[in-house]
């Protein structure tokens, strides 16, 4: 699992067009239909047992930032930043894009309510977004304070398995400059393909190729780039 995010980590798209002496177009095109076969990739994945849950941010792109009416930036989780949700167990992760801003109540319930198996026991913090999760899975919540978390160590933290997840998350996306903010899930469910079973690389190749098999939808070069 490690050597094969070690790839995908370090391969960007600019990379891949130097690499096979193609346009950066083409690889980013190539990128997208990689990001189709992959839209059901998490679909089936159900967390159980001792599930930890925790969300990270990223920020718009720079065109895409929203102003207060005096001109700054708004202050805290404002819209000008992407909520992605991270829930996983020692072997797995599973990564969704939650929307801009704070996620509510009923955005978390809708994205975790069909991953993660009833009765598990939830560790996460005091984020109130996750109580209808809680409620409606009957769910063992063991919840932490984030700012007391702040002062120990990496090694003491209970939710270090879901930091970790984070930090790797992390270099995953800026390794790809400027990545397309718009295909976020597209890049997640590529991350998830990397961190989840199975260890061995061909395997995944197997698994990549059973999706494309399943996937029906096509994506042209012209419709892609709106090309007349």
């Amino acid at each position: 699992m490690e050597h094969t995010l070690n790839i995908l980590r370090y391969v960007s798209i600019n990379a891949d067009s130097w690499n096979n002496k193609n346009a950066y177009t083409t690889s980013r095109y190539w990128l997208e239909k990689l990001f189709i076969v992959l839209e059901s990739q998490q679909t089936d994945i159900i967390l159980s047992g001792r599930v930890w849950l925790d969300e990270t941010y990223y920020a718009v792109e720079l065109k895409d930032i929203e102003l207060k009416e005096d001109g700054t930036r708004p202050r805290g989780l404002s819209r000008n930043q992407l909520c992605v949700g991270v829930a996983c167990t020692e072997s797995q992760i599973l990564c969704i894009f939650e929307g801009n801003g704070q996620p509510s109540k009923k955005k978390t319930y809708a994205a975790f309510k069909d991953h993660i198996a009833a009765g598990s026991t939830l560790v996460h913090d005091k984020d109130k977004a996750h109580s209808m999760l809680v409620e409606k899975l009957n769910l063992v919540s063991e919840i932490y304070d984030a700012k007391e978390l702040k002062k120990l160590e990496d090694k003491d933290n209970p939710l270090r398995r879901v930091n970790e997840v984070h930090a790797r998350l992390k270099n995953f996306l800026y390794a790809h400059n400027s990545f397309d903010r718009g295909s976020l899930q597209g890049y997640l469910n590529l991350f998830s393909l990397a961190m989840n079973p199975s260890s061995d690389n061909l395997e995944k190749v197997e698994q990549l190729l059973n999706f494309a098999f399943k996937t029906r939808k096509t994506l042209r070069y012209r419709d892609f780039y709106n090309v007349n």
